[in-house]
């Protein structure tokens, strides 16, 4: 009788983890086609079946950049100009998008509070300092990640006590040593206009000329009476106020009637100012350069006087005077302190002195945002008070502006001078011809060689003040000496 034959093979007992590993493995019979099924399981006994990735980690925030914001000043309680703008960067220095960013003040608030990062791994926020004046710190921070940003939360008072501190002698010489540099010769003088004119039924000639100073083109107009023959006349500059130019006719409509008798000894020097016009018969000729009232006008002047004692035969080359209104006025008088052709400076309500009470109630409204409309102010403003308040220029640079425009510095190289002002005058403070009076009673200057005369109730207006023109001539007529 014949036995069925039965054949030994091993069958695997899955472990613990059924998917890739057996404990071991148990005999047991089994019919043929188990048995090749068996033999399968055997080749794969052992070894590891297909897996699924392990996910890859998110990238993690490494460091975050102050991208713009740090280190300004503001009013203590005030807004930062600027935002607070950061970007947060992975482990590889690559920008983050949508990590959450936690803007935390020492002092005062920032508006968000939490910004999430864009494509490019930035966010911003607006910081409002606190009240209390000093260094300020705003924490920011991503994922245990920070980085610190400050602030500079400024007292109007203490800071203005800083940039209105009297001058001292290293910036005075630094001042005079970037006079003496400057380079104020007339280059490339040209005739625009000439045809007669008449001052008061007295006959001129009149041109209007351009020139350049540094490569900045200038106008100005020089007015010549007729028939004065060999003898030379001194020149006369009016530097005039305000900061909408100048018209040439109503400047020699204002000396006629001034000088009256006089008008025929001088030969006449009308400078307009850089980006403003000079006019004249319906025509405008305007000004090269940014505008730089009080400073870059003495440049420009005194190279237009020397273009007149060049190309001028008439013109005496042994001094000249200078007449100033206004903002004229403080142009008359830094004429006269660096050039030393000029014989005598007579000026009407112009300022003396950047540095006094008047002129800093003028920045301390300035830095708090209100507009002060004054000759001059806008351009102070714009370029040194608001640049030096929100830390864009030194203070150093602030201070230099306001004392290099400042007359009453440089006293000891004026020469003969003649100050009207009125004590009611609403747009020049009478202050400015007090601090002129003390600085020149300090180095013991008086008559003849000093004179001012306030006026009380006299405004703005010459026509305030009725002795002035009398004053000037008799001053004029002592300068110029016997002849």
């Amino acid at each position: 009788m014949m036995k069925t034959a039965r054949f030994s093979t091993y069958e695997m007992i899955p472990g613990p983890d059924a998917r890739h590993d057996y404990s071991f493995c148990r005999l047991r019979l089994l019919s043929p086609v188990a048995l090749l099924l068996s033999l399968a399981v055997l080749v794969s006994c052992g070894r590891e079946g297909p897996t699924t990735p392990e996910p890859a980690d998110p990238p993690r925030a490494a460091r975050i950049s102050v991208v713009s914001g740090d280190g300004q000043r503001a009013l203590a309680g005030s807004s930062l100009r600027e935002p607070i703008v950061v970007q947060v960067l992975d482990e590889e220095e690559r920008p983050m998008s949508g990590a959450h960013v936690l803007f935390a003040p020492g002092h005062g608030f920032t508006e968000p509070t939490t910004a999430g990062t864009g494509p490019d791994g930035k966010a911003a926020t607006n910081w409002t300092l606190g009240p209390v004046s000093g260094l300020q710190t705003l924490v920011v921070s991503v994922s245990g990640v920070t980085v610190n940003v400050s602030g500079h939360a400024v007292s109007v008072e203490d800071s203005l006590d800083v940039l209105f501190a009297p001058p001292e002698e290293a910036e005075l010489s630094a001042i005079r040593a970037d006079w003496a540099t400057r380079d104020v010769s007339p280059a490339g003088g040209t005739v625009e206009i000439e045809e007669p004119f008449s001052m008061g039924g007295s006959p001129t000639t009149l041109r209007i000329v351009s020139h350049q100073v540094a490569g900045v083109r200038h106008f100005g107009a020089i007015v010549v009476p007729r028939g004065a023959g060999t003898e030379r006349l001194p020149i006369l500059v009016f530097a005039h106020g305000g900061d909408d130019g100048v018209s040439v006719e109503s400047t020699l409509l204002i000396l006629t009637i001034a000088l009256g008798e006089m008008r025929d000894d001088f030969i006449y020097v009308i400078p307009s100012y850089r980006d403003e016009p000079l006019e004249y018969g319906g025509r405008a000729w305007t000004s090269e350069g940014p505008a730089s009232p009080w400073d870059r006008d003495v440049d420009d002047t005194m190279a237009l006087v020397s273009l007149a004692m060049d190309t001028i035969p008439e013109a005496s080359t042994d001094g000249y005077i200078v007449v100033g209104v206004s903002r004229g006025g403080g142009v008359a008088m830094l004429m006269g302190i660096r050039d030393a052709r000029v014989a005598g400076v007579i000026t009407f309500f112009g300022p003396t002195d950047f540095q006094n009470d008047w002129a800093r109630d003028i920045t301390s409204l300035l830095v708090r945002g209100v507009t002060v409309d004054l000759p001059g102010v806008e351009y102070m403003r714009a370029n040194y008070v608001v640049p030096w308040w929100a830390g864009d220029i030194t203070l150093q640079d602030a201070r230099l502006a306001l004392i290099r425009r400042s007359a009453v510095f440089f006293v000891e190289d004026m020469p003969p001078l003649q100050v009207h002002h009125g004590d009611m005058d609403g747009v020049v403070s009478v202050t400015q011809a007090e601090s002129m009076i003390r600085a020149m009673e300090e180095i013991g200057r008086g008559a003849p060689e000093f004179e001012a005369f306030i006026y009380p109730g006299g405004t703005h207006e010459i026509t305030s003040m009725p002795a002035a023109i009398p004053r000037a001539l008799a001053f004029l007529r002592r300068i110029l000496g016997p002849k």
